[in-house]
């Protein structure tokens, strides 16, 4: 039983003191591992003449991982970003790289989870804050990449790798400060302006010069914004510009704004609409810097749309329609639906739009070829029925600026058919 205790405490103090070891080589090369990455931080803003206001980094080798608990970095005019509660991930070799060279690389297959991301733009005044981020990267995006594109606009060198790139985030705000000149109350803009689960999953593969931009994904209590395209990218040396040589996709923008608050500003005095939708696929070409459209569908809803304008543009609208419109200064248009689709397969195309207003009913079917540099139509029929009297002393200024006498159909509509080059129309 003694020499059990013994050889049990010897045990003990060998594992204690291996511990200890363990612990201590953790904190040391935690340690350095910390101070060289600020270092590293550090000088690359000081070669790129941004401003490091704060950075506070530590580094776990037993957990490899990197913890950048706060990141403030600026640009006169240009820039403030703010990283909080970064953690970046990296492996056993790093480490055992670190201990043999003191040479920290982060890896090509970076991970990071990130606690919040807060990006201004100094220029254009708007701000991007992320929450709950998740970054994923796969590729080999260096520092000579980043200064070749930021001294020389150099992008040639990104497109010599292949790239894959994964960001989520569970929350996204997006601020600009001058909302209310639209008329969007607080409340409004915090509601369109604040996204839930946000996705952006892109990629590139430099043998194919393919780029995808697999999902682009954007959903709030209001606003959906869904978008993903596949193309075919080259790059002009001269004018330093990445050019898309083919490039196919589709996108569904939805907007609900039944509960939505507009206030009185220099455009309208009351403007208010159910719902606005927008989706469509294209297929575009790039050929000799002349981009042709392959295929492009679109659909388009509008419903039960009110819009009271300012005075000054009512005035404007009176002085414009000759006094027919907007008579005291005063301007109201309802819609109850609006609606247009078009297909178009190269060279052909068709379009139907239908519009219930307060002013107008009105009925349009198109079809059209673009072979020439001007879109010819080959047939279309417009169809309206005014609602109002000032609709019809508008629609008889009309048939006299044309010199034409629309006729009407049994159901009360006047009928218009024209075809010809659109800058040449002719009027049956």
């Amino acid at each position: 039983m003694k020499n059990f205790l013994k050889r049990a405490s010897v045990y003990i103090i060998i594992m204690i003191f291996a511990a200890a070891v363990i612990f201590g080589a953790n904190y040391y090369y935690g340690q350095k591992i910390a101070e060289d990455v600020k270092a590293e931080i550090r000088e690359a803003a000081a070669a790129n003449n941004y401003q490091l206001r704060s950075i506070d980094v530590a580094s776990n080798p037993l957990l490899q991982k990197i913890d950048i608990k706060n990141l403030n970095l600026s640009q006169a005019d240009q820039f403030n970003l703010i990283i909080n509660q970064a953690e970046i991930n990296f492996g056993w070799r790093q480490i055992l790289n670190y201990i043999r060279n003191q040479d920290f690389e982060l890896d090509k297959n970076l991970n990071s989870n990130i606690g919040q991301i807060r990006f201004s733009n100094l220029n254009e005044n708007y701000q991007l804050n992320f929450q709950e981020a998740e970054l994923h990267y796969l590729g080999n995006l260096t520092e000579e990449m980043f200064l070749a594109f930021k001294n020389d606009n150099n992008l040639q060198p990104l497109l010599d790798n292949d790239h894959q790139l994964n960001f989520t985030a569970a929350e996204l705000k997006y601020n600009f400060p001058y909302y209310r000149s639209y008329g969007l109350t607080d409340e409004a803009w915090a509601r369109l302006s604040t996204f839930n689960n946000f996705f952006l999953r892109a990629d590139y593969d430099k043998e194919q010069r393919n780029f995808k931009l697999k999902e682009f994904n954007l959903n709030s209590e209001l606003l959906t914004l869904i978008y993903n395209f596949d193309s075919i990218i080259d790059y002009n040396d001269q004018n330093q510009q990445i050019i898309f040589e083919e490039l196919k996709g589709d996108y569904d923008f939805h907007l609900t704004a039944e509960d939505l608050e507009f206030e009185a500003n220099n455009f309208y005095q009351d403007l208010r609409f159910k719902q606005f939708d927008f989706n469509g696929s294209f297929d575009l070409s790039n050929l000799n810097d002349l981009v042709r459209a392959n295929q492009l569908d679109f659909n388009l809803k509008l419903t039960e749309f009110k819009l009271v304008l300012a005075e000054i543009l009512a005035q404007q609208l009176n002085q414009n329609s000759f006094g027919i419109l907007a008579e005291n200064n005063q301007f109201e248009i309802l819609i109850n639906s609006f609606s247009y689709q078009q297909q178009y397969s190269h060279p052909n195309g068709s379009s139907q739009s239908k519009l219930d207003s307060s002013m107008l009913l009105a009925d349009l079917t198109a079809e059209y070829n673009y072979t020439e540099e001007i879109p010819y139509i080959s047939s279309a029929e417009l169809k309206y029925k005014p609602q109002t009297a000032k609709a019809e002393q508008l629609n008889s200024f009309l048939q006299l600026v044309l010199n034409e006498q629309i006729s009407r159909n049994e159901d009360g509509f006047y009928v218009i058919k024209f075809w010809g080059p659109i800058d040449d129309l002719s009027l049956e």
